[in-house]
């Protein structure tokens, strides 16, 4: 795809009949087509109407029709034109003291959480239920003993996404908490992730270090497990018990156990695609799960940076060919033969 502003860090979108390339170096949205022919280049840095200073995540056509973007202290709407039409400020509701927080913490305490970004090169996934008038939105918790480095409680309890309010501006619940595979593997924070897509009435997220995809309603229950563990999937998760030795070894955590990542749902046909990583990142490869009504009908190998994002037409679109070396920009397109 043609390039306007291009940096090489940051993540592609698919919504109606277009495309979309947030760079998060730059902060810009460009636009193309469903074929990839560029339609206009919008925001960048700066303090005007047009501009946005941080993109960490960007759902496009969703609020009253209006692109949301994501970044450090609010959610952002803009209109068709990219002009801020209105913002909502990202608080916490609660009422406990610092003291009661720092020194007896439970997962109930709101004002402990704070939102979990993914990272450059990363869209952080939010989603608008316009029925409860709500943002769902992933978020953590960083605490000196209610933590994944060595509590259990942590993974028992503490909650991986918040309910963010459109009226009050505020997060005032959390919900749905970790897989019980994290209490097998005491600890493995560097892998305490997950991603989630949305299903009708509800949502569905993919944990990890655990093969089975879960199921929950817009409130947070469990409604059900489905799922293959992957081909060839290493399992020896290396084990961390202080904050110092995870950051250290985030990145080489992560090269030496597989694990499971990208989830997309497409509601209409009832197929979910979920790509994992067999033997870790940085192997020149994925694979592709693809689940019809919850049952496996492929696993695939697919290039190592590889999203499904959503559908045009007869096509699957998919993040992407984002190359800062060597100055590329593309998106792949699949079909499926059921």
């Amino acid at each position: 795809m043609e390039k306007d502003y291009f940096s090489g860090v940051g993540f592609l979108q698919v919504a109606r009949e277009q495309v979309f390339f947030i760079d998060q170096i730059f902060s810009t949205v460009t636009v193309y087509d469903k074929k990839g022919a560029l339609q206009g280049s919008y925001l960048g840095k700066g303090e005007g109407p047009n501009n946005q200073n941080t993109i960490h995540g960007f759902l496009p056509y969703s609020l009253d029709g209006s692109h949301l973007i994501l970044d450090n202290f609010q959610l952002v709407a803009f209109d068709d034109n990219f002009q801020k039409v209105a913002a909502y400020p990202l608080a916490w509701d609660y009422a406990e003291s610092y003291e009661d927080m720092l020194n007896n913490p439970t997962a109930e305490m709101l004002g402990l959480y704070e939102i979990e970004h993914k990272g450059n090169g990363y869209n952080t996934p939010f989603h608008y239920n316009r029925q409860a008038n709500e943002i769902l939105i992933p978020m953590s918790m960083s605490h000196p003993e209610l933590n994944g480095y060595i509590s259990e409680e942590y993974y028992k309890s503490v909650y991986v996404l918040g309910q963010y309010d459109l009226e009050t501006k505020r997060i005032g619940k959390g919900m749905v908490t970790r897989s019980p595979e994290y209490l097998t593997q005491k600890f493995v924070p560097n892998f305490d992730f997950s991603f989630f897509s949305t299903r009708k009435d509800g949502i569905l997220l993919s944990f990890a270090i655990d093969p089975l995809l879960h199921a929950y309603d817009l409130e947070g229950k469990l409604l059900y497990k489905f799922g293959v563990a992957g081909m060839n999937m290493h399992t020896s998760y290396p084990k961390t018990t202080t904050i110092s030795d995870a950051i250290d070894n985030y990145r080489a955590d992560l090269k030496r156990a597989g694990f499971y990542h990208f989830l997309h749902h497409d509601r209409e046909a009832h197929i979910t695609f979920r790509t994992y990583y067999p033997l870790g990142i940085d192997q020149g490869t994925a694979r592709l799960q693809i689940y019809h009504n919850r049952v496996l009908i492929g696993d695939v190998e697919v290039p190592e940076r590889f999203q499904v994002l959503g559908k045009i037409g007869d096509f699957y679109y998919a993040d992407g060919l984002i190359d800062e070396e060597n100055d590329v920009l593309g998106i792949y397109k699949f079909k499926l033969k059921l």
